[in-house]
């Protein structure tokens, strides 16, 4: 029998009850190449290449060449992946960073006070 995807427990830990933590994790991931976001994403989301294929009515092979750093896929692809595992695709400016919902209310009165 085939392994679940596997996700680092002590970052999932951490992911969960730091937010400040989360937000840097998250803001680096960001950085990364959409492959790579792909598949930490499925894994931390405790989904296969397998599940996520169904999903998609794909074949495994797909997921696993969506998720190979450097290959060159259509967003769209992307775009589907990402919904299915209950995310979005953006575009963010580079001088910019994103700020988790929990943190969204801080944010807000800081800018307000200014």
């Amino acid at each position: 029998m085939k392994k679940g995807p596997e996700f680092d427990a002590d970052v999932r830990q951490a992911i969960e009850s730091d937010p400040e933590f989360a937000a840097e994790y998250f803001a680096e991931l960001s950085e990364r190449p959409l492959p790579v976001q792909l598949s930490i994403l499925r894994k931390y989301l405790g989904v296969t290449q397998e599940k996520l294929s169904q999903t998609l009515n794909c074949k495994q092979t797909h997921i696993s060449r969506l998720e190979k750093e450097g290959s060159d896929h259509r967003i769209s692809a992307y775009r589907r992946a990402a919904e299915r595992l209950g995310a979005r695709l953006v575009m963010i400016p580079s001088n910019m960073v994103l700020v988790p919902k929990s943190h969204w209310r801080k944010v807000r009165g800081a800018h307000a006070r200014a």
